[in-house]
């Protein structure tokens, strides 16, 4: 390995290793990441695991056992900067749907003898585990996003925790979108962290959020404008929780009906 480049590792928990096949796994982008810095680690790709430490290491994926945070642990141990990349990492994504709903409606779904799931517990961003130096969200996260925070690493220049918190609509507006919003759809594009370029209402699909929320996003004056728009309460938790439910539940009011208790 070249003295001079970063020593950069791509890691998953549980997940659908969506975010490293979108974001990273393509000719492209791994020459472009070759030429700036050393990957000792990548799953697909690399035949022995690498057990030496990690300037940067991406982690994908849920903590949804007590093998995930073992090796989340472990994971924070080897490397000097840690980055939660995509949904499930950043802010819970699909998986943390399941703090969401009653237990009962789980407990039909596992097959009790199966001896690989009898360590399940309540699924956790990475950053309820582990420091968390910067986040990459979204489903998937955005690739030109991904490559730029590496040549940024490899420059050693100084990056926020998150690269990129103005709300999809700049983008959107940027873009010359139409709102969504004024169209009757339901969008969480004003509350939702950008850096996507807008891609869903560029397409015309409302934004479900999957990017997680703004630092200052006004959550519950969202949900009044919704419903004023003819929304329910179920319409908005429904869409609210597929992806980053774990995190605008923190922002909303405890107490409200819409998230059920265990």
């Amino acid at each position: 390995m070249a003295k001079n480049k970063l020593t950069v590792g791509f890691v998953a928990l549980t997940g659908c290793y969506g975010c490293l096949l979108t974001a990273i796994f393509n000719e492209e982008a791994l020459l472009e990441l070759a030429n700036v810095v050393n990957i000792a680690s990548f799953p697909f790709i690399k035949e022995k695991n690498y057990e030496g430490k990690f300037d940067v290491l991406f982690v994908e994926g849920t903590a949804v056992s007590q093998q995930d945070k073992q090796h989340l642990i472990e994971f924070r141990k080897k490397s000097n900067v840690l980055v939660a990349l995509g949904a499930c990492s950043s802010d819970g994504g699909v998986p943390a749907l399941k703090r969401f709903v009653p237990k009962k409606t789980f407990d039909r779904l596992v097959y009790p003898k199966n001896p690989d799931i009898a360590d399940l517990h309540e699924p956790m961003r990475i950053d309820e585990v582990v420091q968390v130096d910067h986040y990459l969200p979204g489903c998937p996260p955005d690739k030109e996003q991904v490559l730029t925070f590496i040549k940024n690493a490899a420059l050693g220049r100084e990056m926020k925790k998150h690269l990129y918190d103005n709300p999809v609509c700049v983008e959107c507006r940027s873009n010359g979108n139409r709102c969504l919003l004024e169209e009757g759809r339901m969008c969480f594009g004003p509350v939702t962290r950008g850096g996507c370029h807008a891609v869903c209402p560029s397409n015309g699909l409302e934004c479900w959020g999957c990017r997680g929320p703004t630092s200052d996003a006004n959550l519950n004056k969202m949900i009044d404008l919704l419903k004023e728009k003819g929304f329910t309460d179920n319409d908005i938790k429904q869409r609210l929780l597929t992806f980053t439910g774990i995190r605008f539940n923190e922002i909303r009011q405890m107490n409200v009906e819409w998230v059920p208790s265990q």
